[in-house]
């Protein structure tokens, strides 16, 4: 099947702002051109935008591959899109610093000539199944910062553990080391003895 950008003839931009969680018409670099592309940031790191991203196309029963960063979903369909077979390729690209990260998510979609529904209709409802996402991101945070937390209360819990055995260790050590000075001091006052006996001589 012939493949073309169905939104191409949409975008006449000279750099499209972008609005968090409002889709907007952008361009990213895919086959080793600039394509169109249809885009929307979100406030949240990059595996949490991916994570809800996949999680959605899980729930429409896609499949996906992944190559060099792009997720693919070849013959697919997102019925709010359109009821047309296309093939839908997503980019990550994050931005910000750690703890105030970005992500942009971009969606380029590929068809044939057979597509249902008028072409700008067909962007406008890609920009709404992007912006759809808003809640599935949310909650994927929601559960990154669980996994985060947990994992920081196991690593906390096993340095507790650590230092517990350290001071088992230690204690250990200590009654020993008292054990060898109750001998060490029955050995003094026995030697002393002698050389009392032998001073006494």
């Amino acid at each position: 099947m012939k493949k073309f950008s169905l939104i191409l003839a949409l975008l006449t931009l000279t750099g499209a702002a972008s609005f968090a969680q409002k889709a907007y018409e952008g361009r990213i670099r895919y086959k080793k051109i600039e394509q169109p592309a249809l885009a929307v940031e979100y406030s949240y790191p990059l595996n949490v935008v991916e994570n809800a991203l996949k999680a959605k196309m899980a729930d429409l029963r896609l499949k996906y591959s992944a190559s060099k960063g792009f997720i693919s979903y070849n013959n697919s369909v997102i019925p709010s899109v359109t009821p047309s077979v296309l093939d839908y390729t997503f980019k990550t690209v994050q931005s910000g610093t750690t703890g105030k990260e970005k992500t942009i998510l971009y969606m380029i979609m590929e068809g044939g000539n057979n597509i249902a529904g008028d072409a700008v209709v067909l962007a406008a409802n890609g920009k709404s199944f992007l912006e759809s996402l808003a809640p599935m991101v949310k909650k994927s945070n929601t559960v990154f910062q669980i996994k985060k937390q947990e994992d920081l209360l196991i690593t906390e819990e096993e340095k507790l553990k650590s230092l517990k055995d350290a001071y088992e260790k230690l204690d250990e050590k200590m009654k020993l080391n008292l054990e060898e000075q109750r001998k060490q001091s029955r050995i003094i006052a026995s030697q002393k003895s002698i050389l009392d006996d032998l001073k006494g001589n």
